[in-house]
């Protein structure tokens, strides 16, 4: 199996960002958002494809499949992969990312305060 590879050009991301890390990860987790949405969106369109099959009206009805089922699938699985949207969502500004601060800052600040206490 062949898989088709699209080089990123790093120095763009870096250009928006200094730390490259942080946002290949805010990219992995908007392709992650992206991901999900189609999932149910996906899921949403084949409900009632599914619940043909889970009760069917007659015994051949169980075994077929729907025309309007594959063309939905194929219809999906035609886009363009989540990871790329993600990058040119980012790289054309469509979201950005901030750090949440993990206590790192309020920790350092309260061994100051105790060592104050302590002279």
């Amino acid at each position: 199996m062949l898989m088709s590879v699209k080089p990123v050009d790093l120095n763009e991301l870096r250009a928006r960002h200094e730390n490259l890390y942080e946002t290949v990860v805010a990219i992995s987790k908007r392709a992650k958002e992206i991901h999900e949405e189609e999932r149910a969106e996906l899921e949403e369109k084949l409900l009632p494809y599914k619940e043909m099959i889970r009760n069917p009206v007659s015994e051949s009805e169980s075994d077929k499949v729907f025309p309007e089922q594959v063309a939905i699938s194929l219809e999906f699985e035609s886009r363009q992969k989540t990871a790329q949207r993600a990058i040119n969502q980012f790289l054309q500004n469509k979201y950005d990312y901030t750090i949440e601060d993990q206590g790192g800052s309020a920790k350092a600040q309260d061994d100051e305060e105790n060592e104050a206490d302590r002279d």
